[in-house]
């Protein structure tokens, strides 16, 4: 299982992808990170240099546009979601895929760090080959955690902003 790679007070939770096996029988975790920023507002989730290779492990492969991304997410009423993507979308093919960049918008979304600050991270496919073995594994890449930046993070960039635009007076 991948580790997080780490987090920062409203910035970004990161989850290393490099040998992360996905299987079509469920959710294989990719790793948990406990926030600092229990309630905190998602912004987006940013897959950063993604390389998937899948397989054909009964003569029949699984294809790339099988592969899902999800992360245990909160509603806005605090309820439990699991929030879902496919990074290979229409690449009904099997092989060696990426590097992709992408990001997922969700901050019109509602969806939040968990009351108990804990974030899980998974890969999965949604197709079973019936052979018990990965239907993929992740390359590489990093799974990012966009959150939305605290208020007092935003003062201090727009004062930084307002103090680098200051007129300067030439010296006599």
């Amino acid at each position: 299982m991948a580790l997080s790679l780490g987090a920062s007070a409203s910035g970004s939770i990161l989850f290393d992808l490099a040998g992360v096996d996905q299987y079509g029988t469920g959710l294989n975790p990719i790793g948990s990170f406990e926030s600092a920023d229990p309630g905190a507002q998602i912004d987006s989730i940013s897959l950063i240099d993604g390389v998937l290779e899948t397989f054909s492990n009964t003569n029949t492969p699984n294809f790339a546009d099988e592969a899902i991304l999800a992360v245990q997410l909160a509603d806005a009423d605090g309820d439990s979601i699991l929030y879902y993507f496919f990074p290979f979308p229409n690449q009904s093919a099997f092989g060696q895929f990426g590097p992709v960049n992408l990001t997922v918008d969700l901050l019109d979304a509602g969806y939040y760090i968990p009351e108990d600050g804990v974030v899980n991270a998974f890969a999965a496919s949604v197709w079973d080959d019936g052979s018990g073995d990965p239907a993929g594994t992740w390359l590489g890449g990093v799974l990012a955690i966009n959150l939305v930046p605290a208020p007092g993070v935003l003062a201090i960039f727009a004062g930084a902003a307002f103090t680098g635009r200051r007129r300067r007076r030439p010296r006599n």
